[in-house]
């Protein structure tokens, strides 16, 4: 868990001092943005306190980042409060489905902003 935290907040520090860790393949060949372009800048922009330009440029920011401060917490933590947490998170997602809410929601997202270029 706190791997894929610690490349999150590397891409956040490399993408925040103005170096790009890597261009999007899909937008770089076909010209069309991918589900996550603009994200990583996003988020940047949400932990300088840019709420209103981070949401304009894309509105899952505050979810991915908010999954990847969860994700650093968790690492940190005792695994017996981690698994205590996750199998309360595994019971809510059974009752709810909000990751499938969630995926759907950005797919209709990214077509969106495919068709209106956002």
């Amino acid at each position: 868990m706190a791997l894929p935290a610690a490349l999150l907040f590397m891409l956040l520090a490399f993408t925040a001092l103005g170096l790009t860790a890597w261009q999007c393949p899909l937008k770089s060949t076909l010209g069309v943005v991918c589900p996550g372009c603009g994200l990583t800048r996003a988020m940047v922009l949400l932990i300088k306190g840019h709420w209103q330009a981070a949401v304009n440029l894309h509105a899952f920011a505050p979810i991915v980042l908010g999954a990847g401060i969860l994700l650093a917490a968790a690492g940190t933590m005792p695994a017996r409060f981690r698994n205590r947490i996750a199998r309360k998170l595994a019971v809510i997602e059974r009752r709810t489905g909000f990751v499938a809410l969630i995926i759907l929601s950005a797919l209709v997202y990214w077509l969106l902003r495919i068709m209106i270029h956002i």
